[in-house]
């Protein structure tokens, strides 16, 4: 098979997309070592790409942007004249071709408020996009079911995510705002609405568990809607009793996962939600919203709770605190990179052939 990957997101996109593509194609190499791999990635990035990478993966540049426009008008005709059996992108299909689109999700269709206007004008040509493709994958089950809701025509693939393997086999570096004996709590999501984080601060100032003490350790970066605080969340702030740590590298983050007391994890909706899978596969404990995707992928590993209701969350926070400490159970087979890759070269096979 000869597929050209839209790597637009290789260095500089968001770090779930960053994850998503270089794991699959770091897998791929490993498990398909006779497939011919073409990555189109930003043309500046392509000196730097071609040298970690090396002779396994055919690197080509991208001129246009952004991501959006890259994949659907500049992927196709690179396939083209690269000879390329399909392609296959992110979010947004391209718009001839034989061409195949990883989805993540569809959110911002049922759930508009979470997003900015200019973030639903830049989103909107996915739906549209989608239909016109050979073939549409997404990660889990419940966001297959969203998509076909939601994108009239359209039966997603779910083929799952994986846990990181550097997050797996790292020893951990401890982040430099951490003390190496101070016990905490860990939460990790993008700083918007949808993560839910003001009420997960909320919580965890009126629980009686999580003190300047044993704080909650906040991992992640603002992007997108931006979540509104109040009096409850600037005081617990103020007393650090929350104390946020921005970006961490992969071995800081192994690091966290490894020594939190509980992971919370309280977005309102996700198309996967790869971070409480990682944390339980790291052995800590992990309270998650209860929502469809997370009862999906966390199954009996996990103690959910309503991420709406702030005094509920403070007392199962409380409640998971005091309990004895069970045994981390390994992240299940589905969760593993090379069953995605597996997955996916098997939906793909089939329109490569045509």
């Amino acid at each position: 098979m000869r597929l050209l990957l839209d790597g637009f997101w290789w260095k500089s996109g968001p770090p779930s997309g960053r994850l998503v593509l270089q794991s699959i194609v770091r897998t791929w190499i490993e498990r398909w070592p006779a497939d011919e791999l073409l990555l189109a990635v930003p043309r500046a990035e392509v000196a730097e790409v071609r040298a970690e990478l090396g002779a396994a993966v055919r690197v080509i540049p991208l001129r246009l942007r952004p991501q959006a426009v890259a994949a659907a008008l500049e992927l196709p005709v690179l396939a083209r004249r690269h000879h390329a059996d399909l392609v296959l992108a992110h979010n947004y299909a391209p718009v001839f071709g034989r061409r195949a689109v990883f989805l993540h999700d569809v959110l911002f269709m049922t759930n508009p408020d979470w997003f900015t206007r200019a973030e639903r004008a830049y989103f909107w040509p996915m739906a549209p996009l989608a239909a016109r493709a050979d073939l549409v994958l997404t990660s889990s089950r419940s966001e297959a079911a969203r998509i076909a809701d939601n994108v009239p025509a359209v039966q997603a693939v779910p083929v799952g995510l994986g846990v990181a393997d550097l997050i797996m086999r790292s020893p951990g570096t401890r982040p430099a705002a951490v003390s190496g004996d101070e016990p905490f709590v860990l939460s990790v999501g993008r700083l918007n609405v949808r993560k839910n984080l003001a009420r997960t601060i909320e919580a965890a100032g009126l629980s009686s568990s999580i003190t300047p003490q044993r704080p909650l350790l906040v991992v992640g970066a603002a992007q997108g809607k931006a979540d509104e605080t109040s009096p409850a969340v600037e005081r617990a702030v103020a007393e650090g009793t929350v104390r946020f740590l921005g970006h961490v590298s992969d071995d800081e983050l192994a690091w966290l996962y490894r020594r939190a007391d509980l992971f919370v994890f309280l977005s309102l909706d996700e198309g996967f939600g790869l971070p409480p899978i990682e944390a339980r596969a790291c052995g800590t404990r992990v309270l998650a919203s209860d929502i469809p995707v997370l009862r999906e992928t966390m199954g009996e590993d996990a103690t959910y709770v309503d991420p709406t209701d702030v005094e509920a969350i403070a007392a199962t926070m409380d409640d998971c605190l005091s309990a004895p400490v069970g045994p981390a159970s390994p992240p299940a087979a589905s969760y593993h990179w090379s069953t995605t890759v597996d997955a996916i070269r098997e939906a793909l096979e089939p329109i490569a052939r045509r």
